[in-house]
């Protein structure tokens, strides 16, 4: 740019993210959720019939930590063994099960996931064997970068390999999602989804004793 130091850029966003990514963000998010759900009730239908599916849900509870009492409700006529399996579940996608949890509840009581253009840091690797190199996006090593908000007709410095990226605004996060890793999310919910399924044939099957349906646990 004329006038200005080395490596310094104004930004013209030729299309800024509309209203429209948002809506259609949000209804992908609610149906990641709703088929979690919907596979929760179906579990809880064969594993106790009588059951009342009224606050039944699959159990996001909290990042990291077993799921309490009152957590449990959510899941209630499950037996002890069967809220095993659910555990393993939130250990092996917890991370992106908060996501979807978090961007659900924002978007379906408060707030439409904004859509926002960011700085995306690069780095460059280098694989030896092959005497071949790459270059990657670096959000983790360089957050800093990635959560400056950029307006158009800003004028930034960007002095290293950047580019623009598209990343969701979500509460309590300390750095945007970004929008490229949603295909992360949606497969490790489709895997959820198997893994409930697994639970339910178990059910049917009856692996856990002579009864095809788990005692209820009582929590």
């Amino acid at each position: 740019m004329d006038g200005a130091p080395d490596g310094t850029v104004r930004i013209k966003l030729l299309r800024e993210p509309t209203i429209e990514w948002s809506l259609i963000i949000g209804d992908l998010i609610h149906n990641l959720r709703g088929c979690l759900d919907y596979a929760t009730c179906g579990l809880i239908e064969i594993a106790d019939p009588s059951s009342s599916l009224t606050n039944i849900q699959f159990p996001f509870g909290r990042p990291d930590l077993p799921l309490n009492s009152d957590e449990r409700k959510r899941v209630k006529g499950l037996g002890p063994e069967a809220i095993a399996r659910i555990e393993a579940i939130r250990v092996a996608h917890g991370a992106d099960l908060h996501l979807v949890n978090l961007m659900s509840n924002q978007d379906k009581h408060r707030l439409l996931l904004p859509v926002a253009v960011r700085q995306v840091p690069m780095k460059m690797t280098i694989d030896k064997a092959s005497n071949t190199a790459s270059i990657e996006e670096d959000i983790d090593g360089a957050a800093e970068v990635w959560t400056k908000e950029i307006k158009n007709g800003e004028e930034i410095s960007m002095p290293h390999m950047l580019k623009l990226s598209i990343g969701l605004i979500i509460e309590g996060e300390p750095k945007p999602f970004p929008l490229r890793d949603i295909e992360r999310v949606n497969k490790s919910v489709g895997e959820a989804f198997m893994m409930i399924c697994k639970i339910e044939r178990g059910l049917l099957t009856g692996p856990f004793g002579d009864n095809p349906a788990i005692p209820s646990s009582g929590s």
